[in-house]
């Protein structure tokens, strides 16, 4: 009698195990969520000690400011935006009409990108701190 390691059957019943669990990760792969922001003023993460007055995230190609918006929320609410533009071929900029206070800060965006339907959504957070 074979060896278990040495059945053509379990040889078999192995690679097709192999088979089916790459397959399953490949396709979870692809089903990951694609952003296309590439890139913000201010940064993901990032620590500032001077508050910002406006928002500015770049994308892969240019966004429709018609079907784009852009939330801020912060320690104390929702902040007043105003006046979405572009101000290169590939971005989203935005006003902050109220001055920020210290706190931790959430920027919410919807946006279509170039002839693409498809609606994205994302959001970063920063942080505002008190000045030395």
């Amino acid at each position: 009698m074979d060896k278990p390691s040495e059945n053509p059957m379990t040889k078999l019943i192995s690679l097709f195990a192999f088979l089916a669990t790459t397959a399953t990760l490949v396709a979870c792969g692809s089903a990951i969520p694609h952003s296309p922001m590439l890139d913000s003023e201010p940064g993901a993460g990032a620590v500032l000690t001077r508050a910002p007055r406006t928002l500015r995230l770049y994308f892969e190609d240019l966004p429709d400011v018609d079907r784009s918006a852009l939330r801020l929320v912060g320690p104390n609410g929702e902040h007043q935006l105003r006046g979405m533009h572009t101000m290169a071929a590939d971005d989203l900029m935005i006003e902050i009409l109220d001055p920020l206070t210290p706190g931790d800060y959430t920027v919410e965006w919807t946006t279509v990108i170039a002839n693409d339907p498809t609606v994205y959504t994302g959001k970063f957070d920063f942080t505002v701190q008190e000045r030395p």
